[in-house]
């Protein structure tokens, strides 16, 4: 019951939302209908962590008329793009699961919607998997919205669950930006049901990578016409975004809009900004930040780990067995900083830290140092005082099914130094820790790490077999 001995600070937490509370709602997105499903477990539950910190899991329905929108005048590099509803009556039924805070004493006010990741042929939870740790502890509710046609005949073919998947339909991926705006207004409008009765004060959209593409276009296009967001987080974005309708051309590479009314922070890893060097051309405002994580992949060990506890159990997959361990870097830890500093930036207007770019050379690759590691970016503690190289080169040792590939060569990989290099690095284990918590202590201070974050990655140096 450690959260609900809180209660008199989370009241005045509370109060002081209220007082700061968003006007933006008062949106054009068309009202949805949302039913309460079994309370049976269904596709993607989480209920053991989630009742562990007295948290309460619900899936929902979400049905309705969805409008379809296309792309008008040029849609530029700038993003700045105009975009007009070219037909606003697409019927569509979809899931949606729900976590939430068990009292308004344990709530802080914020619900982020994440766009779910549909890449594995499923409706997968990609960032709650990364900040859950957060979210469980700091009070935010959670939501979990399929608005892609693929992850709606995903769940159908899941013969465990029998009809209770059986009416949804999204006839096309045209409407799930409007999909998206809904929820959100449902969130706002129709929390009684949704949160059970927990009132948010501001309301987080996120997404990573096939749903970071997506949510970049629904912020150059849609997030101004409908404005139902206080916020966007988009993690592990390529170089430009999706595609409104199936006649839009999209440049290359796509900026945020830089005259953005709702702060967006992108969140890259180092393998994304290697594969998409545009995205590092984006330019920090005050509405806009960008951090580029050194040594981190676009999948890594902690996240496949965190899905595996759903995709195991629901789609019998497991993350196969590749040629190098899974990228090690704790890149959760700067999306769990990220929200925070959202949370702050949406209530106060205090923008997050900034951080340098990856360093590149003449031909725009990233610049390694002596041990292999990346040069410049948002550094951790991990590769200020390495023990291993941290990349993005991984590969299967058998297996060419798309989901293990995906998972290989997405993990990154981690090679520990030999053990005649960990000695010369670092004399005696006091010596790497003493130098771990200096590199610990920094990012802490700049506000790239939080405090349980940075006791965690002292816990690890402490345990760690170095020098071996």
């Amino acid at each position: 019951m450690k959260r609900l001995s809180k209660t008199t600070a989370r009241l005045c937490g509370l109060a002081a939302w209220l007082a700061c509370a968003s006007t933006s709602s008062l949106a054009a997105a068309p009202q949805a209908s949302v039913t309460a499903n079994a309370e049976a477990p269904g596709f993607g539950d989480r209920l053991d962590p989630v009742a562990q910190s007295y948290f309460v899991e619900r899936e929902f329905t979400i049905n309705g008329l969805a409008r379809k929108y296309k792309g008008t005048g040029t849609l530029g590099a700038d993003g700045k793009w105009a975009a007009s509803v070219v037909s606003s009556a697409n019927p569509y039924n979809t899931i949606m699961i729900v976590r939430r805070p068990a009292t308004a004493a344990q709530f802080n006010g914020v619900v982020i919607v994440e766009w779910l990741n549909v890449s594995t042929g499923y409706p997968l939870d990609v960032d709650w998997s990364m900040a859950h740790e957060a979210i469980l502890r700091e009070g935010y509710a959670y939501v979990g919205v399929n608005v892609q046609k693929v992850g709606v005949t995903g769940v159908q073919k899941l013969k465990q669950f029998g009809s209770r998947y059986a009416a949804m339909s999204i006839p096309d991926d045209d409407i799930s930006y409007d999909i998206l705006s809904q929820t959100a207004q449902a969130v706002r409008d129709q929390y009684a049901v949704l949160l059970g009765g927990l009132q948010p004060q501001k309301i987080l959209a996120t997404g990573h990578s096939q749903s970071a593409m997506r949510l970049l276009t629904y912020a150059n296009a849609i997030q101004p016409l409908d404005n139902v967001f206080d916020g966007l987080l988009i993690h592990g974005r390529l170089a430009t975004g999706a595609k409104l309708a199936s006649g839009d051309n999209l440049p290359s590479t796509a900026a945020i809009r830089s005259d953005t009314q709702v702060p967006v922070f992108l969140l890259q890893t180092e393998m994304d900004a290697a594969l998409g060097s545009g995205t590092s051309k984006q330019i920090d405002t005050d509405k806009i930040r960008q951090w580029e994580v050194a040594g981190a992949s676009h999948a890594d060990q902690y996240l496949l780990d965190n899905i595996a506890e759903v995709s195991g159990r629901d789609v019998a997959w497991v993350p196969p067995t590749c040629i190098s361990p899974y990228n090690a870097m704790p890149f959760y830890a700067t999306e769990i900083a990220a929200i925070h500093h959202l949370k702050n930036w949406m209530s106060t207007g205090t923008a997050p830290p900034t951080a340098p770019k990856l360093q590149r050379d003449w031909l725009g690759s990233i610049k390694k140092d002596a041990n292999g590691n990346a040069l410049g970016g948002l550094r951790l503690p991990e590769i200020e005082v390495p023990i291993a190289k941290y990349g993005h080169a991984n590969f299967t040792t058998g297996s060419l099914a798309f989901l293990d590939l995906f998972a290989c060569v997405a993990g990154g990989n981690t090679n520990v130094f030999n053990a005649s290099k960990l000695k010369a690095l670092y004399p005696t284990h006091e010596d790497y820790v003493t130098k771990y918590k200096l590199a610990a202590d920094a990012a802490l201070q700049k506000g790239y790490i939080r405090p349980v974050e940075h006791a965690h990655g002292m816990a690890r140096a402490q345990a760690a077999n170095v020098p071996q």
